[in-house]
Order: structure tokens, then sequence, then C-alpha cells
């Protein structure tokens, strides 16, 4: 396989480069083991310096293979802020972190996820809690963080779904954040709000903050009737 070839496919650039590549076909797996080029070497350019310290992360597929990247650094080095690259708390690369929070804020469950991308169901669970406690989420490769535009009007409709306010709307935020208050009768939906205003406050991405956001309108599109009272306070604040 081309080193050079899978370097320009993952983005990566020098300091860094690719040494080895190992592939396991009856599982269907491949690790692609990143370093730094070795100064000084007259040797082969494939050559690394050794930390003697690495981290491995698992990471987009390349094709139909499952693939993990192995990235050998200093310890308690500082890790590059690159889609092949993650958190080193993290079970996960930036780029397979994006894929899963977006699953997240599109509500699908842990279990669908892991199949879907056929992730170990424990470093799923284990990254999802991270993001949750701020622990994770920090080095998440992102473009800029989206704007929140003004509250707008929205049109009554038959499906709660279309009618309630959009994600992007601020009063989610100012829910999460604590400058708006509900007068609230349901119990479920005001220990939702606590443990919910609790992570978004933990939160250090912008990506992190809006799956907070749809978790919170998404209990309002399935309780409709034990939520009545506060989704009529959130339609009459955005008018």
């Amino acid at each position: 396989m081309n080193h050079e070839s899978i370097e320009q496919l993952m983005g990566i650039s020098s300091p860094w480069l690719i040494h080895d590549i190992r592939i396991n076909k009856s599982h269907q797996r491949v690790e692609v083991c990143i370093g730094q080029a070795r100064s000084g070497w007259f040797g082969s350019r494939r050559a690394i310096q050794n930390f003697g310290h690495y981290k491995v992360w698992r990471h987009t597929s390349l094709g139909v293979l499952k693939c993990t990247v192995r990235i050998d650094y200093p310890e308690n080095g500082v890790l590059p802020n690159v889609p092949w690259c993650g958190d080193a708390c993290a079970p996960f690369t930036n780029a397979m972190g994006q894929q899963v929070i977006a699953m997240l804020t599109e509500g699908m469950s842990l279990g669908t996820i892991a199949r879907l991308l056929e992730l170990d169901a424990d470093m799923l669970w284990q990254f999802k809690h991270g993001l949750d406690t701020g622990k994770m989420g920090s080095n998440l490769d992102r473009t800029a963080s989206p704007k929140v535009p003004e509250p707008k009007v929205v049109v009554a409709s038959n499906d709660l779904e279309e009618s309630l306010p959009a994600a992007e709307t601020a009063i989610w935020r100012e829910l999460l954040s604590g400058e708006r208050e509900l007068e609230m009768r349901n119990l479920g939906l005001r220990l939702l709000l606590m443990r919910l205003r609790q992570q978004y406050a933990m939160a250090h991405d912008e990506e992190v903050r809006m799956l907070k956001v749809q978790q919170l309108r998404r209990y309002f599109e399935k309780n409709q009737g034990t939520a009545g009272r506060e989704i009529e306070q959130i339609m009459e604040a955005v008018q």
C-alpha cells in the first residue's frame, strides 16, 4: 500500500508521516501508524522518532476496512488538532467523534450508532459520558460556530415537530443557560433540564452544546401530552 497516497487521503502532513500500515484481512481492519520523522536521518524517510509513548483511536473507515490510528508522540506532548487525531482521553479520532455527535443529534440511540459505525459499545458509552461531563470534545476539529439567529414566529402546525421553534432559535439556549425559566409542572422535565443545564455549562464545544439543545427540543416533541403547559410557554415566548 502506498503510504504517501494514504497520507494525502487522510490529510497527514509534515512533521507527521505514516511509517507503517497493518492490515488484518480476516477481521477487515487496518491500523495506520503515524509518527514524527527522525531528524538528520539519511536512511528510510519512514523512520520516526522513538518517544516510547503512543495512543490508539478508532478512526473513520478506509474503504471497507475498519480503521484505527496509532500515533507515537512524547508523553504529555501536545497532540495536533486534526481529523485523524483525537483527544488523549477519547476513544475516537476527531473525525469519528464528529460522526458520532451528528448521529446523537439526530436522536439515534447508542445501540444504533454502534451497529451502523461498527463501534464497541463500551467505547461509545465512554465517549458520550465524556461529552456529557465536559471531559471530551475540546479537540474536535470544527468549522466556525454557527450564529444563533433571532427568534422567529413559528406558524402553528398539526405536527408538533414542525411547529416547535427550530433548534437554532435562541430560546433553547436560554433555557439551558438558565437565562429563561418556565413554570414547570412536569417532574420529569425538571430533572431533565437540571441535568442538561449542568452538561451544557461544562461543554467546551459548539457541537456538544447543540446536542443538548436537540435533546431538550426532542423531549417536547415526544411528550406533548405531559408537557403541554410548558410547550405553550415556549410558543408564547417566540411570538
